[in-house]
Parts: C-alpha cells; sequence; structure tokens
C-alpha cells in the first residue's frame, strides 16, 4: 500500500524517513483524519505530533506532567491556546487521568511512554482513555527504539494487553512490532445497537435510594427474578433503549407513553459496599407528572444497545459524570429514525 500524504500548513518540514515508518503502522488506526482530534500523551509525542500532522491530522493537543517536553513541543510546533477553539497544536501540564473534560472528546489517543503518561496503573489510564475517546475512535500504544532501551517493559505483550482491556469498551485492532518500534491499536466500536432487541418486564421493587440521594437520577429497580435472566444474556454494563410504566390509577396519561431510558446491569462497582446484590436499574427520561415513587407499578423496557461496561470510577462525583454523559448519549442514539421506531413495540402491547 502507497502512503499518501495530507499537506497541512506550508511550513511543514519534509516528512523523514522515520516519520515515513512510523507513519505506516499508525495510518490505519481508526480516527485518524484531517477531520479528527488527538491527544498525545507521553515523552515521545513530538516524533507522533510530525506523524499525526503528516497523515493529516491538524487539532493535536499534547499532554505530559514534565514541563520540559512541553517547552521542546511549543519550540518544534508551536501552539494554540489551551482551550481548544482554534485549530493547532495544544499542551497542558498534568497527568493524563485528570485530564478535564474541555480537552476531549478525542478521536485518536497515543500513548508513547510507560506507565501510559500517569502515576496511576495501565489499567486506570485505559479506562480515562474511554471514557474520553469518541465512539468508532482508537486508542495507540506506541514505543520507538530508543525508548525502550531504558523501558525494557514497554510496550506490554499481547496476554497483558488482552488482559488490561478485558471488560472495556475496546477491541484490540491490531499490533505492529518491527527493529524501530511497536504499535498495538484499541478500537471502540462505532455503533452502540444490540443484534437482537432484548425485552424485559418486571415489578418495580424499592432499590437502595441513591439514585435519587446522590446522584440526581433516580431509578427503577425491576424485581429481582429477571436480574438473572438479564445477566446471563447481557454482559453487566450500561444499556439504552425504551421504557414503559403502568402508572398507578389516576396518574396523568403522559406517564404511561413510552420514554427513553438507560439501563445499568450489574453491581453497580463504585458504590457497592460488598454485600449488595446485583440489580436491574432503570432511568427514565421523563419527570413524572403524577410521582416519583410507583413501586409495585409494572415497567416493561425494551433494550436497543449497549454504551459501556461496568467499571469502577474513583469518586461519586466521577460516576455522575458519566452518568450524564451516558444518558446524553442514549438520547442522541434514540433519535435514530430505526431505533424510534422501535418505540411501537411498546406501544402496541
Amino acid at each position: 500500500m502507497s502512503l499518501k500524504a495530507v499537506p497541512v500548513e506550508s511550513s511543514l518540514r519534509p516528512a523523514s524517513p522515520r516519520t515515513k515508518e512510523i507513519a505506516t503502522r499508525l495510518m490505519m488506526a481508526p480516527g485518524v483524519s484531517a477531520s479528527g482530534r488527538a491527544l498525545v500523551v507521553g515523552s515521545g509525542a513530538v516524533p507522533v505530533i510530525d506523524v499525526l500532522k503528516y497523515l493529516g491530522m491538524k487539532d493535536i493537543t499534547v499532554i505530559d506532567t514534565e514541563p520540559e517536553l512541553l517547552t521542546v513541543v511549543k519550540t518544534a510546533h508551536g501552539t494554540s491556546s489551551t482551550l481548544g477553539n482554534d485549530i493547532g497544536v495544544r499542551t497542558w501540564q498534568g497527568d493524563f487521568c485528570e485530564l478535564p473534560a474541555f480537552l476531549g472528546p478525542a478521536d485518536v489517543i497515543v500513548f508513547t511512554d510507560e506507565p501510559f503518561g500517569t502515576q496511576h496503573t495501565a489499567r486506570e489510564a485505559l479506562v480515562k482513555a474511554c471514557l474520553t475517546l469518541r465512539p468508532g475512535g482508537s486508542i495507540i500504544i506506541n514505543s520507538e527504539e530508543e525508548s525502550r532501551r531504558w523501558r525494557p517493559k514497554y510496550p506490554p505483550t499481547r496476554d497483558n494487553l488482552t488482559a488490561l482491556v478485558t471488560g472495556l469498551p475496546v477491541n484490540i485492532h491490531s499490533e505492529q512490532e518491527v527493529a524501530n518500534g511497536y504499535s498495538g491499536i484499541l478500537q471502540m466500536p462505532a455503533h452502540y445497537r444490540l443484534r437482537t432487541p432484548l425485552a424485559l418486564r418486571g415489578k418495580v421493587v424499592k432499590g437502595y435510594g441513591r439514585g435519587s440521594r446522590q446522584m440526581g437520577t433516580p431509578t427503577a429497580n425491576i424485581e429481582t427474578g429477571l436480574v438473572k435472566r438479564a445477566l446471563d444474556s447481557m454482559q453487566p454494563g450500561v444499556y439504552f433503549g425504551w421504557a414503559k410504566l403502568n402508572p398507578p390509577h389516576g396518574w396523568p396519561s403522559v406517564d404511561s407513553d413510552v420514554h427513553k431510558m438507560v439501563l445499568n446491569v450489574g453491581s453497580r462497582p463504585t458504590v457497592n459496599k460488598g454485600n449488595e446484590a446485583p440489580s436491574l436499574e432503570c432511568h427514565i427520561l421523563h419527570h413524572f407528572e403524577g410521582g416519583q415513587e410507583f413501586y409495585g407499578s409494572e415497567l416493561e423496557v425494551l433494550v436497543l444497545g449497549f454504551l459501556r461496561p461496568e467499571i469502577k470510577f474513583g469518586s461519586v462525583d466521577a460516576l455522575v459524570g458519566r452518568i450524564k454523559a451516558d444518558i446524553a448519549t442514549a438520547r442522541v442514539q434514540l433519535e435514530v429514525p430505526e431505533l424510534r421506531a422501535q418505540a411501537a413495540a411498546l406501544l402496541d402491547k
């Protein structure tokens, strides 16, 4: 396959053989495009910036805890504003796992250093990357020869990489190791839809009360008899679809309409104290005019798509932030005409 460079700016110096060699490893990564946003993490950032520019990317943010590296980046490439309102190369000093939300989401995240540009574990860095990545994007683990002289354990082996991504919403897209370097590419699926919609029906039972009290996202817990059935057919995690409540007598008819919903299946690892059984918790995207308590009412849900696996967050605040992002994603996904049409399956019952 021939490699075609996309000119980005007139001041871009001609591509070196090394840049072209790295580019042959990175060019197949999903999300590498002229319209994409890239985050580059770690001390190997400078050659990777050259490669991403060579491949046409214009929106690049470099992240490192050491100001000296960022000074090198600024000298080599200049910088745009940290806020990211203009296109160019930006820098942010800090730990990748503490990256602020305004620097995402990204189409490509490139780790160029062990331990993944963070004082946290590699697993924690990959969790953060998954939360920062757009659907269809990729995480690139890149290592060059000189880096491996002093970091012999980087990059991870295939077995270690498989273990690192187990339970995360990414797949190993490809790996390539040559004399001068290594690139492992992880991809987040572009589509959330389940192959076969899953219908569940059960009574609403009392839960732990954390949805309303701690998180501002009240949930309807579905009776435990359905939990085993759901766990047998669904990976623990967060899903979306449609819900229809048979509300208490006398409630407004709008409360019995079909509404968008987000469903958590599993054991809630961030808040579970270790003695709580798995549950089905449904957050219905509707303000019920008749009230907020409908224990004993029948709830039907039609599960259409998967958002992410269960993740143990470092704090309740981090969990709440992710829940809000999940809800926003579900709202958008359920506007797709084919998925909107699925609501009729509940209305017709």
